[in-house]
């Protein structure tokens, strides 16, 4: 087995999961998420046989959702708010839809239940790589939003996946 020791990355102009493979949508003209998880699958089949992608943007991945649909190679979990879906609402792996106005106990508890069951193996076998979408569109400032997530709520989330990553001792990247 490999170990990684938390190797995280980051991409900071990318999380585009709102792309499909014929169309973009949402700002997004293709999903960088799914380009790299498909290369990682085919070039490093020893290391990486399964990925995790964490969606806590406020919309649903729904781009990605489709791309990956019936794959067990990589599992989509989004977070995201109930009341604002700018388009068709995909099925991802795991969708937990969160109401406006939501707030750091509600959204972190969320998170931290799910977070604990993939932990406990309800998310099928082990992950070898996460990749993290890191929406700040949940601030509680964000005006189109609809959600009420503090700064410090936002912090709190992060370390949750970092801790999860360290858990699995797999690699992250944070789009």
């Amino acid at each position: 087995q490999q170990q990684f020791a938390a190797t995280w990355s980051a991409h900071v102009a990318g999380g585009t999961h709102h792309a499909f493979h014929d169309r973009g949508e949402g700002f997004c003209v293709f999903s960088d998420i799914a380009v790299a998880s498909n290369v990682i699958l085919r070039d490093y089949p020893d290391l990486i046989q399964r990925i995790l992608i964490i969606d806590l943007d406020v919309h649903q991945g729904n781009g990605n959702a489709v791309l990956f649909k019936d794959r067990d190679d990589v599992f989509t979990f989004s977070v995201n708010c109930a009341s604002n879906y700018f388009s068709k609402k995909e099925a991802s792996d795991l969708d937990i839809d969160l109401p406006a106005g939501c707030d750091d106990s509600t959204y972190l508890s969320t998170i931290h239940h799910w977070f604990n069951r993939f932990r406990n193996g309800d998310a099928g076998r082990p992950f070898d790589f996460i990749f993290y979408q890191a929406g700040v569109d949940i601030l509680e400032d964000d005006r189109l939003g609809k959600m009420n997530v503090t700064e410090e709520g936002v912090r709190r989330r992060n370390e949750m996946v970092f801790d999860l990553a360290t858990y699995w001792d797999c690699p992250l990247c944070i789009t």
